[in-house]
């Protein structure tokens, strides 16, 4: 084969070549640009169980929702002991009212600094798969304490904001009566638990441009939800009281704490600080 045709072939093969790069380079592009431009949602609203709780806690919350809401959508979160990343559900361009739900493997009372560490691995991960700038938060129990640490010690500067926050039966103080008093008002806890103690520390950090619904239970007036005494709800405005805008709601019927968040009344609070207010 002469010189001449050599060259030929060889620029034949040069061409194709670059032809497969460059479609392989596109293609590669392409998948990068997707993940790097993740579906928009609207503001979400991010649960949060409390001791133990999984993903499957607001279930019947999310289901009563949808019944009278456009709209809802709910992925779940999963965060590992070891920062991995579990999760099911998706949210598409039909989706109005974005609900996720995120739990912890170790969702243990002892593990509660970890899981605010945690929370926040959770909102990095949800903005690789969704862009959202803020989010309404609704904190069950020590859900509540997991915002409040997230808040005060782990927050980073390009997290998505926090807008509205209700918690609810949140033991600010512990569940001791030593540390809580009897009653149905709050002036100061009887005793500054540990607990207390720790999430006064650095709530300098917490920004203020938040509205706060603290929500409690009293179960015929013994001021207790059965598990969480009043007065220990009540305390969360030794933390929250500067915000913006702060407000304590007392529920009294079905108000025991394992059905605070089934409570008639308490689901439709969460429609109207949460759901409405977006309409």
């Amino acid at each position: 084969m002469s010189s001449k045709k050599i060259g030929i072939v060889i620029s034949i093969l040069a061409v194709c070549l670059l032809g497969f790069l460059f479609l392989k380079t596109k293609d590669h592009v392409h998948a990068s640009k997707n993940s790097n431009n993740p579906l928009a949602i609207p503001a979400p609203v991010i649960m949060v169980p409390g001791t133990n709780g999984d993903v499957d806690r607001f279930d019947s919350l999310v289901d009563s929702l949808k019944q009278t809401e456009k709209g809802v959508d709910e992925v779940k979160i999963t965060v590992n002991k070891d920062d991995s990343i579990t999760s099911s559900g998706q949210f598409t361009k039909d989706t109005k009212r974005p609900v996720i739900a995120v739990a912890f493997e170790d969702g243990s009372d002892p593990s509660l600094p970890k899981q605010s560490r945690w929370f926040q691995k959770a909102l990095e991960y949800a903005e690789k798969h969704y862009t959202f700038n803020t989010y309404d938060y609704l904190g069950y129990s020590n859900g509540g304490l997991i915002i409040t640490g997230y808040l005060e010690n782990e927050q980073k500067a390009d997290d998505p904001a926090l807008y509205h926050l209700i918690t609810l039966g949140s033991p600010y103080n512990d569940t001791s009566w030593d540390y809580n008093e009897n009653s149905s008002t709050f002036t100061k806890p009887k005793a500054k638990s540990d607990l207390l103690t720790y999430y006064l520390k650095n709530k300098k950090n917490i920004p203020k441009n938040i509205t706060v619904y603290n929500i409690a239970g009293n179960v015929d007036n013994q001021n207790t939800d059965t598990t969480v005494p009043l007065t220990s709800v009540l305390a969360g405005r030794m933390i929250y009281g500067d915000s913006e805008k702060y407000k304590e709601i007392v529920v009294e019927e079905q108000a025991d704490h394992g059905s605070l968040i089934e409570n008639p009344k308490t689901l439709k609070l969460i429609r109207e600080y949460l759901f409405e207010s977006v309409k």
